[in-house]
């Protein structure tokens, strides 16, 4: 069947309202269901052109010279002078095109809420304050000028410097000189900014913008730094402190909970500088007039040591570690089914804490096994002495000695691109860095010494004293070790096993009990 035949037969199936396919013509009912299903409409410009439109653009909200209402009277007496009535300058105030915090540099179509629109409705006239406002980069000026001449669209500026309709040789030269010079300002603007940002961090100002969590903002001598914020410094270093014990309630996402910020930004705070009061600026921390020393844009948070073991903690998690679960067992890692699995700690159907072999032997509920293993370490240990430990030494300066080291790396970076007098200052703050990690190298001796002292306590005691989390530890301290065996056994379905303790290194751990 031809395409032509194809189609008139599928407008005769159309018009008959078959709405199935015959085996001869397969294709004739798919193409009348084409030709039934309303195609979606393409968007049409806007039927009617706005007779006049006021274009305003404003970099910065603090810009009193140029605001938003300056540049909107500018538009009007523009418009009055050009003789439109007060009805249409009326409708060209209230539906202004406004780009508001755009630089003029940026280009046409990133201006979405103005120029763009002014591009799409394409108005018989625009007015702007001056030329600037259109644009700062002669680029963007003439593409506007191309599309103006295309789309019939007088450009105005109320200060006179442009007028489009004036396709001169000496007006466009003219436009294009202002273009030019605007194009120059901007730079020259840029320059400054960046000059003056560059100051302000090199004296620990902050420059703009919210202040980062945990700090605040406050004003000294009319100038801004970061301060600290009391509640936010406590609630941080409190989530800290529990990061690094771990356990229940050390995980990221269980410590970024109380705080007002998410995970993500919980986890990016901790592995940058901010907790430490300095700043990174494109990706390099700010340091002063050396390039070697960072600067304190506010108070620590937290100090080097607790930076460092954050860093590392933050290492032991991407690991793979977890937290410990909130239902573990009172004997989890300490029993074992007599196949050798281990028995793992879960839930009933009922709720009911139980041990379960991790090989599939089968379970025993918590509360058959417990009370026998409680009772047995009071009678087997109860009447031995608590001992007292003590430590000594431990003088750790391994946060300062990774500061350094980082300092060093600044220092030979800094090195290799400068000259002159400065390479002296250099070379003098490289000397003062590698005499004081000498200093610190050689005080540096982490090992502690225990000391372990008899006390008149009895285990027992300490046992009735303690809370579930310390009874915990005693049992694992007096390796304790469970092996359950199957219903019927003759030796029972549990026994109980204790690794003696050498009272020379005598029970670190559970000391705490005391």
């Amino acid at each position: 069947m031809k395409k032509t035949t194809v189609l008139v037969a599928a407008a005769a199936v159309l018009s008959s309202g078959v709405t199935q396919a015959t085996p001869e013509h397969p294709r004739v009912v798919a193409i009348a269901r084409d030709l039934q299903t309303p195609a979606k409409a393409a968007p049409q410009p806007s039927a009617v052109r706005p007779e006049l439109a006021f274009s305003l653009r404003l970099s910065r909200a603090s810009d009193e010279s140029s605001s938003l209402d300056v540049q909107r009277r500018a538009c009007r007496a523009k418009a009055e002078a050009l003789g439109f009535d007060a009805e249409t300058i009326a409708a060209a105030d209230a539906n202004a095109y406004v780009d508001d915090g755009v630089s003029g540099g940026s280009a046409l179509e990133s201006r979405k809420r103005g120029m763009v629109r002014i591009m799409a409705d394409r108005p018989t006239v625009v007015i702007a304050w001056k030329l600037d406002r259109f644009a700062r980069s002669c680029r963007e000026f003439h593409k506007l000028m191309d599309w103006a001449d295309e789309n019939d669209v007088r450009l105005i500026t109320s200060d006179g410097m442009l007028d489009s309709a004036d396709k001169s040789g000496t007006g466009r030269m003219v436009a294009n000189i202002i273009a030019a010079v605007a194009e120059w300002e901007l730079g020259i603007i840029t320059d400054r900014s960046e000059a003056a940002h560059e100051e302000r961090r090199t004296q620990g100002r902050w420059i703009s913008g919210k202040a980062p969590f945990p700090y605040v903002m406050e004003r000294r001598d009319g100038k801004a730094y970061l301060a600290e914020d009391p509640e936010a410094f406590a609630l941080v270093r409190k989530q800290v402190d529990a990061l690094l014990k771990g356990g229940k309630g050390g995980s990221l996402a269980a410590t970024a909970g109380p705080l007002p910020i998410g995970r993500q930004q919980w986890r990016k705070l901790l592995r940058g500088v901010v907790l430490r009061g300095w700043r990174e600026h494109k990706g390099e921390l700010v340091t002063e007039a050396d390039g070697v020393t960072p600067v304190q844009f506010g108070p620590e948070v937290i100090d080097a040591t607790t930076y460092r073991r954050v860093q590392d903690r933050l290492k032991e998690l991407e690991a793979g570690e977890r937290a410990e679960r909130r239902d573990a067992p009172w004997l989890a890692g300490m029993v074992v089914c007599h196949c050798g699995a281990n028995m793992n700690g879960g839930l009933s159907s009922y709720k009911r804490a139980l041990y379960k072999c991790s090989g599939g032997c089968g379970s025993i509920m918590a509360d058959r096994i417990e009370p026998l293993v409680f009772t047995d370490f009071r009678d087997q240990h109860g009447d031995e002495p608590l001992y007292e430990v003590t430590y000594s030494g431990g003088i750790d300066h391994s946060a300062e000695l990774a500061d350094l080291t980082e300092a060093r790396a600044r220092v030979t970076t800094a090195v290799a691109k400068v000259n002159g007098p400065a390479l002296d200052t250099l070379v003098a703050k490289l000397n003062e860095i590698e005499a004081t990690y000498a200093r610190l190298q050689a005080e540096h001796d982490p090992e502690v010494t225990e000391t372990v002292t008899r006390t008149n306590t009895l285990l027992w005691e300490a046992w009735d004293a303690s809370g579930p989390d310390e009874r915990r530890v005693m049992l694992d301290a007096w390796g304790c070790k469970v092996t359950v065996y199957p219903a019927g056994h003759p030796g029972g379905r549990v026994t109980i096993a204790w690794q003696p303790v050498q009272r020379d290194t005598a029970p670190a751990d559970y000391e705490k009990a005391a």
